[in-house]
């Protein structure tokens, strides 16, 4: 016996010697519903009336339980947890809600098609903020029997047991809501279990949330190290058996790799900073990767290659598709590692690799190809095509021996020594060592040139962490000209139907994200990093918001497919809003609403972001994308992986979008956000507003009802609440705290306000007028009490408006106040071609895109060969122009190259990107923005979609 299995060995024997132990029967089950879910249920119905100790009563009740539990029955909770967190449970029952409705009817002996059935069916337009389909049923089983009087007792240790059962038969093929109804076991569980028991049985069943989101809570409250090492290992009975005893603590050693088990990789960051800042976080030292566009995986290498786990990066199993052996298998078989590596675990990047053009694909087909290959193989027929390539970057365990605090320098080198590359199917990712800013730029600008999507710089001395996304690994790609840059997985939480649909689509705003604390983090800091700080503990406590509409880009086939996964679970907004603790829209309300934890996750790319008034007030977000086209369904993620508000804003920042607004008002990137006293010029009337020191009578006999705070649109400085007040009372008004006025004193009220807040929306139902604090400003400058205008009018009446148009010109200059020489420079600053432009395209961009005349009106291109008598060329570029696209032959105005693709070689392809790159440098830009280079049938393709498709769909390989 080998010193590994020894140890192995003699681990295994420590574990069981320390092993968990109940001294005490299993409890009844009833006993854990009344002790733990019933009081947790109790405190989430009152949660609103608890205020902020509902998270302290919430806790009480937990740790209540855990020493109960401990002291009546022992030390063992895997059984409690299997039941209480049945989402993690690995056993499967193949239940939905159709299926257990269905099922539940037919126990109780009802006709098909009752009107009880179609109730339950369509539960959720029913239900309340929280109710969920398990109380619907039980009330329906309480309106035809009682409680059992003499019932088999089911304790905790026998329901799981008979859940056991449940999910064996579960994979007969006859299994559906008959196979349910008519299973002994199900009957069994409803005939002994009391109205308590039941809703939390089905609950079970469903597999949802029986603690709601206390998971966390419960975890922690158990052991301070369980949520750590579930994070780990993922499995409830390892952490059953490991953490029992809440006095020890994990040593650093523990929250590490299990072989064969999977684990939350290390992810690579994105930074919105210059290459110069980039290289001082790595201290100047780091290696240099290709990004390689395909899937996460990570292998682990067991008993000399006689057992091997392939493992995404959720944690999905697709041993079946690479294969379970080097004896089999489309990947595994090619695995050759050095004869005295027993197990081990290797970090990569699966990716589609095409035969006959020996060039790596986009990702989108990896496990298709996969399949491909096994066919093939088994067929014993030779490949051709496409078929998985492995491209391997780390090795994380070794013998035994994790080697995560290992410099990432050294783990390189033993990944070169135990590896035995197979060209175009395992290989090692090469790396480069560099230290310079320059490196970086001109590794990026060759990464481009040979067509792939960027690289990842990594410290060469750190750690791997595992789940983190931190500053050790940080990837760099470069900007598309006329493009928002990200792709975003939203949560479709609104419908109207039409002729062709739209859907509107959602970010989440997660418990313990402030979405004011967000913005004001981003728009009025000067952070030129515009790093916020990562999330320590993902909460599940969400809400969503409206964020955009998408149309585009939705084939026939998807959304008949939406339209199968979604079918019954649509509320129309017109019978009933959403609770707001669950949705929240702005002015533009859908036809039809869905609950997002029943929805589906659409991935969607834009062109750009739409930050004007009007998408500020459509949408919950505060503003939209532009352009939005949906590139695929997401069917590998749900409502918890979903973008959020704070991954949206933080995109925004990569792209360098408030830079570039603060590079036009002149605003520098390096001042820090000001305090609310700080002196604040506002670009409308550059009032200084420490004037507000000096008494006047301007306001005098006015009274004022002050909103909230005011943000300039044009350069986001802030002027606080407080300071708006001291304004009012040093110019002589008075301040109205309630709006309990009598009717002749209405007339002398001014309601101050420029944000669209919940009070100021009840207000203006109410049929007040909004002013904007702005007209405030203009008047202490101007020394008198201004008549309104329309920038001063926030949400006024149609009369009101009317007024205020008639004393300005059709430039919007004022016909009676004085225009300062604070005033004139900026209008002088503003309205040069670029601004007019802008504010234009701001205006209309909409309408324009509506009219397909219109369609490329946002591009200049470059079209490959336009002079070489080539009609098809010459055609494909007249349709470009008839759309509203501009052709050009200067690579300084282009944002899009347009490429005959037969025409074009590999060769003549790294000889366009180079000239795009060498573009970019004459714009003496700190980051890489280049065009994009597509192939003409994009042109096509845009003008069928009648939208602007993604160009990487049409992208030059």
């Amino acid at each position: 016996m080998s010193v590994q299995e020894k140890n192995s060995e003699n681990s295994s024997q420590h574990i069981r010697d320390a092993e968990p132990h109940n001294f005490a029967p299993s409890p009844d089950f009833k006993w854990l519903c009344d002790e733990l879910y019933v009081k947790l249920d109790a405190l989430l119905e009152n949660r609103h009336k608890l205020g902020k100790s509902y998270s302290v009563s919430c806790l009480e009740v937990i740790i209540h339980f855990i020493k109960l539990w401990r002291k009546t029955v022992g030390n063992d909770f895997y059984e409690v947890f299997l039941l209480t967190f049945p989402y993690r449970d690995p056993r499967s029952y193949n239940i939905k809600d159709f299926t257990l409705i269905k099922a539940v009817c037919r126990y109780l002996n009802l006709p098909r098609n009752s009107l009880t059935e179609n109730r339950l069916l369509s539960w959720k337009r029913l239900a309340t903020r929280g109710k969920k389909l398990s109380a619907f049923c039980v009330e329906e089983i309480k309106k035809r029997r009682k409680e059992p009087e003499k019932s088999t007792r089911l304790t905790i240790e026998s329901l799981n047991q008979k859940l056991s059962e449940l999910s064996k038969e579960s994979s007969t093929k006859k299994w559906g809501f008959n196979g349910l109804s008519q299973s002994a076991v199900f009957r069994f569980c409803l005939q002994n279990m009391t109205f308590v028991e039941m809703p939390y049985f089905f609950d079970i069943l469903l597999k949802t949330r029986v603690v709601g989101g206390l998971e966390h809570k419960f975890l922690h409250c158990w052991h301070p190290d369980a949520l750590d090492y579930l994070g780990v290992v993922s499995d409830l009975k390892l952490l059953s058996l490991k953490l029992w005893n809440a006095q020890e603590r994990l040593g650093k050693t523990d929250l590490t790799i299990n072989i064969g088990r999977a684990f939350s990789p290390q992810l690579a960051r994105r930074m919105a900073s210059s290459y110069e800042s980039i290289c001082r976080r790595l201290s100047g030292n780091f290696f240099v990767e290709e990004k390689m566009d395909g899937e996460r995986i990570q292998v682990h290498y067991m008993q000399f290659g006689s057992s091997l786990k392939f493992f995404s990066r959720r944690g999905t199993d697709y041993t079946h598709l690479y294969g379970s052996s080097i004896s089999s298998g489309v990947i595994s078989r090619h695995v050759k590692l050095s004869p005295d590596v027993e197990n081990c675990v290797l970090d990569g990047e699966m990716v589609t690799y095409d035969r006959e053009k020996q060039t790596v694909l986009p990702f989108g087909i990896v496990k298709s190809s996969a399949v491909d290959e096994m066919i093939s193989h088994e067929a014993g027929i030779d490949g051709k095509g496409f078929r998985p390539f492995f491209m391997i970057f780390d090795l994380l365990f070794l013998n035994g021996v994790s080697l995560t605090k290992v410099p990432l320098e050294t783990r390189q080198e033993y990944l070169q020594t135990v590896i035995n590359p197979v060209p175009n199917i395992i290989e090692v990712l090469k790396s480069l060592k560099c230290s310079d800013s320059n490196d970086i730029r001109n590794l990026l600008e060759k990464a481009i040139s040979m067509g792939s999507e960027g690289i990842v710089l990594k410290q060469c001395s750190s750690i791997y962490s595992i789940g983190a996304r931190n500053e050790a690994w940080i990837k760099v790609k470069p900007e598309y000209l006329e493009q928002f840059g990200e792709n975003l997985d939203l949560i479709v939480i609104g419908r109207d139907p039409g002729k062709k649909d739209s859907f509107m689509c959602g970010l989440a705003l997660l418990e313990n994200d402030d979405e004011k604390d967000i913005k004001e983090v981003i728009e009025l800091s000067g952070d030129d990093e515009g790093n916020l700080p990562e999330q320590i503990v993902e909460t599940t406590e969400r809400k969503f918001i409206s964020f955009c509409s998408i149309a585009n880009g939705i084939s026939d086939e998807e959304c008949k497919d939406i339209d199968r996964k979604t079918r019954g679970k649509w509320v129309k907004t017109s019978e009933r809003l959403p609770p707001p603790e669950l949705i929240e829209f702005g002015s533009k309300l859908p036809a039809e609403w869905i609950d997002p934890r029943e929805s589906l996750v659409m991935e969607v790319k834009a062109r750009s972001v739409n930050n004007s008034e009007s998408a500020g007030v459509k949408f919950r977000s505060g503003s939209t994308l532009y352009g939005g086209y949906c590139r695929r369904i997401r069917d590998d993620k749900d409502w918890k992986s979903c973008a959020t508000f704070r991954q949206y804003f933080q995109a925004k920042l990569s792209h360098n979008h408030m830079r570039y607004r603060r590079r036009i008002h002149n605003v520098s990137p390096r001042k820090k956000k000001r305090s609310s006293s700080a002196k604040m010029e506002l670009l409308y009337g550059g009032l200084d507003t420490t004037q507000i020191q000096s008494h006047t009578e301007i306001f005098q006999g006015k009274r004022f009802y002050v909103l909230s705070d005011y943000t300039s649109v044009t350069d986001k400085t802030r002027v606080s609440y407080d300071r708006i007040i001291s304004l009012v009372l040093h110019n002589g008004g008075s301040m109205v705290y309630n709006l309990d006025l009598r009717d002749g004193e209405l007339q002398f009220l001014y309601i101050i306000g420029s944000k669209l807040t919940i009070e100021c929306k009840a207000l203006i139902e109410r049929g007040y007028d909004i002013i904007s604090p702005l007209w405030l400003f203009d008047s202490v400058r101007s020394q008198s009490a201004l008549k309104l205008e329309p920038k001063h009018c926030f949400r006024v009446s149609k009369e009101l408006l009317e007024n205020a148009y008639s004393r300005v010109d059709k430039f919007g200059d004022s016909y009676e106040s004085v225009m300062t020489g604070t005033e004139f420079d900026h209008k002088l600053i503003s309205w040069n071609d670029k601004e007019i432009t802008r504010k234009l395209k701001e205006a209309c961009q909409d309408e324009l895109m509506e009219i397909p005349i219109f369609l490329f009106y946002a591009f200049s291109a470059i079209v490959v060969n336009l002079n070489s008598g080539n009609q098809t060329v010459r055609q494909a570029a007249d349709l470009f122009e008839l759309f509203g696209g501009k052709i050009t032959d200067d690579w300084l105005r282009a944002n899009v190259i347009i490429v005959p693709s037969e025409e074009v070689d590999q060769t003549e392809m790294r000889s366009l990107r180079e000239k795009a790159i060498k573009a970019t440098r004459s714009r003496n830009e700190t980051n890489l923005r280049l065009p994009h280079i597509v192939k003409l049938e994009w042109i096509t393709a845009c003008i069928e979609e009648n939208c602007l498709v993604a160009e990487e769909e049409y992208a030059i390989l």
